[in-house]
């Protein structure tokens, strides 16, 4: 009788739900519909108009510029050529001009401030990944959450359709007075404890799906079954390789060198081509007091040694924060062990519990079966049989519960690891 009970709660549960939904689904859409997302196009796109206005150097820059001017003293030639006269030069002057300047070498500074604007492009994405990483850790924790609830009210269920089971057998002799109405009040008294259970779950429950539907832009509803997760098998966890933060060393180190490269960029020459055209009085010929038309063009080559003062320095001061972010990596993978083995220990504890649990859960069983009947026949009160029947039901939602928590520290280990 108990198994045919038992089969026909799991149909009635199982047609009672609707649609199913697995924890990668959730995960998947924590991936694809968290906001944080977007920042990573807008991040791409901050990246790419940044580069334009570094490349925005090697085009030609162009100025415009005038002056007007007056002056104590001019260019004069103090002396008497013969039936020659020599025009004296104004003291009030002016002139207007075009600058034209085009860079030929800037060092390779270009071109590392490009690379830098790559890495914090890179750098920018990982941080969402990690921030991301953070939502799937709180989603998969409220997922098992509500699983534990889903199964507490199957249990629960089961409970309840026993105990009526046993309200019908006790009703029929009530009706014939070999038993007393107060038995079955007792059993009738259980039920809306059972009931009252099966509100709290069921909350406990919806709580936790509105919070997955918000991370995961999923449609969870109460009529909405969530499979129990495969067991992973954690030996294929044996690193961290895998984690974001790893890449974010990697970018810090990066950063670093491209910097230290930059500012020993200095020491580099650059040269420029450049041009000047412009109309003034006087033009280039200081003893030609006409306004006339000018150009000038050439070449010009710098070289700032200026930058060997700090380029020792420079490399010193690299090569200790190379060295810090090595000690914060190692640190943060020291931790991470750390981690790791309180979750194996978890899970060693939790295994060596189920053992115990099954024997326990199988003895309770046993035990139950056996004060039913006794209740059946009036040996016993209904409240000797929900006292066994209770602890039965507490064995079997111990043992789901122990069952459901070795999965999530699978899993916990799995995200752990970084997969």
């Amino acid at each position: 009788m108990r198994k045919a009970i038992t089969v026909l709660l799991l149909f009635i549960i199982s047609n009672s739900w609707g649609q199913e939904i697995d924890l990668e689904t959730c995960i998947n859409g924590v991936k694809t519909n968290y906001p944080l997302i977007k920042q990573n196009k807008i991040q791409e796109e901050l990246s790419k108009i940044s580069k334009q206005i570094n490349n925005n150097t090697w085009l030609p820059q162009f100025s415009i510029g005038g002056q007007l001017t007056t002056q104590s003293d001019v260019t004069s030639l103090d002396i008497t050529i013969p039936n020659v006269e020599i025009e004296k030069i104004d003291k009030n002057q002016y002139k207007s001009y075009l600058d034209v300047k085009q860079i030929i070498y800037d060092g390779g500074v270009n071109s590392i401030k490009n690379d830098i604007q790559n890495l914090f492009t890179d750098i920018s994405s990982n941080k969402t990944e990690i921030e991301i990483r953070s939502i799937i850790e709180q989603t998969q924790k409220y997922f098992f959450t509500a699983i534990i609830a889903q199964e507490n009210i199957i249990i629960l269920n089961n409970s309840k359709l026993q105990i009526e089971e046993r309200i019908k057998i006790l009703e029929a002799g009530v009706k014939y007075g070999s038993v007393k109405e107060n038995e079955v009040n007792i059993l009738r008294v259980e039920l809306l404890n059972i009931n009252q259970k099966i509100t709290e779950s069921s909350t406990t429950r919806k709580s936790s799906i509105s919070v997955i539907n918000l991370f995961a832009g999923t449609k969870i509803n109460d009529s909405t079954l969530l499979k129990v997760p495969t067991e992973v098998n954690n030996n294929d966890f044996v690193d961290f390789s895998n984690r974001p933060e790893f890449k974010s060393f990697d970018f810090e180190k990066k950063v670093i060198e491209k910097e230290t490269l930059l500012k020993n960029s200095s020491i580099k020459p650059t040269s420029n081509l450049f041009g000047q055209l412009g109309y003034g009085k006087p033009a280039l010929n200081q003893l030609n007091n006409n306004p006339d038309t000018y150009y000038i063009a050439g070449i010009r080559v710098t070289w700032d040694f200026s930058g060997l003062y700090s380029f020792n320095k420079n490399k010193k001061k690299e090569k200790l924060m190379l060295e810090n972010v090595d000690v914060k990596k190692e640190t943060f993978e020291l931790n991470l062990n750390v981690q790791k083995n309180n979750l194996l220990l978890q899970l060693d504890k939790i295994d060596k519990l189920i053992d115990a649990d099954k024997d326990i859960v199988q003895l309770r069983t046993k035990i139950t079966k056996v004060s039913a009947a006794e209740l059946d026949n009036g040996i016993i009160t209904a409240t000797n049989y929900l006292i066994e029947k209770n602890a039965e039901t507490n064995a079997i939602q111990t043992l789901k519960i122990h069952e459901l928590q070795r999965v999530a520290t699978q899993y916990d280990i799995k995200l752990l690891t970084g997969n």
